[in-house]
């Protein structure tokens, strides 16, 4: 019975870090990093989420991006408010349970994986790579939710192409199109940023035996075919196979 009550609680526990939105989860932390950084994945001592942002890759081409659209329920409130005791600048929420029509809820994920990586292995960002090749675990936010206004998620809704694009030096923002033309730009506070997706770097080697990043998957995926997460397996076995 002890184990039972003990699983319960810690399932009731973990629920509270993260969130489902369209069938897939965000985890949830009291400040949260900007779409595109890349940095550490972490849990604190209580076991709650944080993200150590260490860099965001320079794109000299724009990277095409899904934009999902959803209400707000009784869960996702909760989670708002409860990050709203953490930022007192946080964007206000008027949600109401028993009133038909409910604030919306935007997700942006990274559609253009291979786009990317192109970039992450471009020379530009060399400094980048050389981090990512030095360090181990860097992870890659992939996916954000985040609370925008009226007006943007209008201006979203008349759009049929959106991209992340360099509007400063480390600095994102979202390009919105319509019929392959630029027609406005959303500049996204992470102060009202409600939960994030990790994705990992999954590595190969050229005919020259220099690394390169393969590729990028979400969560624990595994890394498929000739990639994998780790340079360090590789070298072993290529001094092996000498």
């Amino acid at each position: 019975m002890k184990n039972i009550f003990t699983s319960l609680v810690l399932l009731i526990f973990l629920s509270c870090q993260t969130t489902k939105i369209k069938n897939d989860t965000y985890k949830i932390a009291t400040s949260s990093p900007e779409l595109g950084s890349i940095g550490q994945s972490r849990k604190n001592t209580k076991q709650e989420n944080s993200f150590a942002v260490r860099t965001l890759p320079k794109l000299e081409n724009k990277i095409r991006i899904t934009i999902g659209i959803v209400p707000f329920n009784r869960k996702l409130n909760k989670v708002y408010k409860s990050k709203a005791r953490y930022n007192q600048n946080q964007t206000k929420v008027a949600y109401i349970d028993s009133l038909p029509k409910k604030p919306e809820l935007v997700t942006i994920k990274i559609l253009d994986i291979n786009g990317l990586v192109s970039e992450l292995n471009a020379a530009h960002n060399e400094d980048v790579f050389r981090l990512l090749r030095d360090t181990e675990n860097s992870k890659i936010i992939t996916s954000i939710a985040v609370s925008l206004s009226v007006d943007e998620i209008t201006k979203i809704r008349q759009s049929d192409a959106y991209y992340l694009i360099n509007s400063q030096e480390k600095k994102y923002t979202i390009a919105l199109y319509k019929s392959g033309k630029k027609t406005d730009v959303i500049d996204i506070n992470t102060e009202s940023i409600v939960g994030y997706q990790t994705s990992r770097f999954c590595w190969a080697t050229n005919q020259k035996r220099q690394w390169y990043i393969a590729d990028i998957v979400e969560g624990s995926t595994s890394c498929n075919g000739n990639t994998q997460s780790s340079l360090e397996d590789k070298k072993s076995k290529s001094l092996f196979d000498m």
